[in-house]
């Protein structure tokens, strides 16, 4: 580049190709197969152009950069003389200058299924066709994934017959070898412990996931427990080119502080996807090679006018399961991860056929498109003949990777046997998903968030207010009974505004003229209704940690946990001591101790000690199981089963006072 280049090159060169750049999206998929297709080659000299005149051109030269790409100031490019120009995008003017050499033209995406803006005209286009005039040039050659897509080309644009290679498609080829790194995956996004994966992936356009839902993500964490499950998102380069990634984050911002791990769109989609349990997409191709996988798949977006009839793309929006987002998600997700579905249905199979049906030659997409390369380049293969590598997806690294949600509301039901138990059911007040805090139902209101169910009547006088437990003191006579089944889910408090209740499903074909989910009750001890709270169970309170950064959910919380476990029982219980002074509207305060358990201490200067056997249960676990207890009239004491999403395990509560009575006020 620049004048007189030969002077300054250490690799001299045989052949010279330049790869055009023009959005992010065309130019990952450029820089994914261009250095195993040019491997350990010196005879080749590549360099990029940049060409800035896309709407969605944000980003292009900070990637180029970031990988170390030599890239071509665009006025520079009618100066060289390329053996070969290779892009992935058909919107580049690659007629203007005087080159006569070839263009090799790969896809950004799954074949050619979707119709978009033409950026040249009001009107839309085929995505991946390149204009007639470079076609007519006899210089393009368009790489495809699938026989049949060279006659669908043919039929919608004569001037491509004969213009087509078959090379398969190297991004389906990473997912398949990356398969096997499933666990790695998991790891590297932290849900390595049996939490289920939803990832939602979103095109762009008022059609996709987010174009249509964008509270879709909040609304998931706050119907999904928070042991039980994790959330991921996936968006299109040109949402965040368009709009800018300060917005979209701004948009997501409640998503993110109940967990949302955003993965950059760049890179960690493909093993994202490899790690997840169900996927939530759209028509954009993403969503096609998670059907091709097999992935669970919903539909939470669909862009019928913008699929093209008689593609693999538009059998999938025909066929795939359809989220409906009036009715609660958790039934729905449940369905389709096997919970609830109906004995026969072979949609998910259905699903993984119409997928594979885009994809020819599996596992050797590098091996013909670098056939295809050299032959373009009229240049032999390197001589040691051997195949490309074959590199599975590297492990995805999240932006801004959430901190751990400290703050929650918490469900918990109690019972004395698995099976009678007052579960998460639909028999729960809605009306008290709005509540900043909780209801306490301990006769009066507690804390500036909580809030006493009218209905009540446990008939608890000044007397009967915290002070003591039993007889007329505390909260109410205790009654001896069996081993109980403490049941506990959290969900963040960040997105509690995002859970109104929901209209419940129906089986009315006429809401929907696509398949979606049919009516299936909760396999779990949880519903998707709103979350309330009863004098009977199931009991709902807010929880959350002494040194969050959003206040407001300290001053509302009935239970405080100390983040940091306590070196000593002194230290723990003067910390329990302190926290209640500090926060008069909070019910109970726990700490863990180094090697001793958990401190749950209470206003009338008791403590319980609680312990369990699991690695996942941490204080504001432990302290639900207290105050399940407690809001049944059941002595805190003895052995209990905590129930965590699907894991149960023993814990015990021992009653003790602490290390020091509380000071007096003032």
């Amino acid at each position: 580049m620049g004048e007189d280049p030969e002077r300054w090159r250490t690799f001299p060169g045989a052949r010279l190709v330049v790869a055009v750049a023009r959005t992010v999206t065309s130019t990952v998929r450029v820089l994914d197969v261009l250095r195993p297709v040019l491997r350990d080659d010196p005879r080749v000299h590549l360099v990029f152009a940049f060409d800035p005149t896309s709407a969605f051109n944000d980003g292009v030269h900070a990637l180029l950069r970031s990988v170390g790409a030599r890239v071509l100031p665009w006025h520079q490019f009618a100066r060289v003389s390329p053996d070969l120009i290779i892009t992935a995008t058909e919107n580049a003017d690659l007629t203007a200058a005087h080159h006569t050499c070839p263009v090799l033209v790969l896809p950004h995406g799954v074949g050619f299924h979707k119709v978009v803006p033409d950026s040249r005209s009001d009107r839309d286009r085929l995505a991946g066709v390149v204009p007639d005039a470079l076609l007519h040039s006899g210089r393009a050659w368009l790489a495809i994934s699938h026989p049949d897509q060279a006659a669908q080309l043919a039929a919608a644009h004569p001037a491509t017959a004969g213009r087509t290679l078959l090379v398969g498609d190297p991004c389906h080829d990473a997912l398949l070898d990356g398969r096997a790194l499933r666990t790695t995956y998991r790891t590297a996004l932290g849900i390595a412990d049996g939490r289920r994966l939803i990832m939602l992936s979103s095109t762009w356009r008022d059609h996709s996931v987010l174009g249509r839902d964008p509270a879709l993500p909040a609304r998931l964490l706050a119907e999904l427990p928070l042991d039980d499950y994790a959330v991921a998102l996936v968006t299109h380069p040109n949402i965040t080119s368009a709009h800018g990634s300060y917005v979209l984050r701004s948009h997501l911002d409640s998503a993110h502080d109940a967990g949302l791990l955003t993965i950059p769109p760049t890179a960690g989609w493909q093993a994202t996807l490899l790690a997840a349990d169900l996927l939530i997409g759209d028509h954009g191709s993403v969503t096609f090679y998670g059907a091709a996988l097999g992935t669970p798949l919903l539909l939470g977006a669909f862009g019928d006018d913008e699929a093209v009839d008689g593609t693999p793309m538009a059998e999938l929006g025909r066929i795939a399961p359809r989220l409906r987002p009036d009715a609660a998600l958790r039934p729905q997700i449940e369905r389709v991860l096997g919970l609830g579905r109906v004995p026969g249905d072979d949609t998910l199979e259905q699903l993984r056929k119409v997928g594979e049906s885009a994809f020819a030659a599996p596992g050797r997409a590098l091996e013909l498109l670098r056939t295809a390369v050299y032959d373009l380049l009229r240049l032999p293969e390197p001589a040691d003949g051997s195949p490309p590598p074959r590199r599975a997806p590297e492990p995805p690294v999240p932006q801004d990777r959430p901190e751990p949600v400290t703050a929650c509301y918490v469900h918990t039901s109690l019972s004395e046997d698995s099976g009678d138990s007052w579960g998460f059911g639909d028999s729960r007040d809605s009306g008290d998903s709005s509540n900043s805090g909780d209801s306490c139902g301990f006769g009066y209101s507690w804390g500036s968030g909580d809030s006493w169910n009218p209905g009540y009547s446990g008939g608890l006088g000044d007397s009967e207010r915290p002070g003591g437990f039993g007889g007329s003191g505390g909260f109410g006579s205790f009654e001896e009974t069996g081993c109980p089944r403490i049941s506990v889910e959290r969900t963040p408090a960040a997105v509690a505004a995002f859970s109104p209740a929901p209209v419940p499903l129906t089986s009315d074909s006429s809401v929907s003229p696509v398949p979606s989910i049919s009516p299936v009750p909760s396999t779990t001890s949880g519903s998707a209704m709103a979350r309330g709270d009863g004098p009977d169970g199931p009991y709902r309170h807010l929880s959350c940690a002494d040194d969050e950064g959003d206040r407001r959910w300290p001053e509302s919380a009935s239970v405080l946990v100390r983040r940091a476990p306590a070196g000593t029982i002194v230290a723990a219980d003067r910390w329990v001591e302190d926290t209640l002074a500090r926060y008069p509207g909070c019910l109970l305060a726990a700490a863990t101790v180094t090697g001793r358990g958990c401190r749950v201490g209470l206003r009338d200067g008791r403590t319980v000690e609680v312990s369990a056997t699991g690695p996942k249960c941490d204080a504001t676990v432990l302290a639900a199981v207290v105050y399940a207890c407690l809001r049944a009239r059941r002595p805190p004491t003895g052995f209990v089963t905590l129930v965590l999403g699907d894991r149960s395990e023993d814990a015990v509560l021992r009653l003790t006072r602490r290390a020091s009575r509380p000071r007096s006020p003032g």
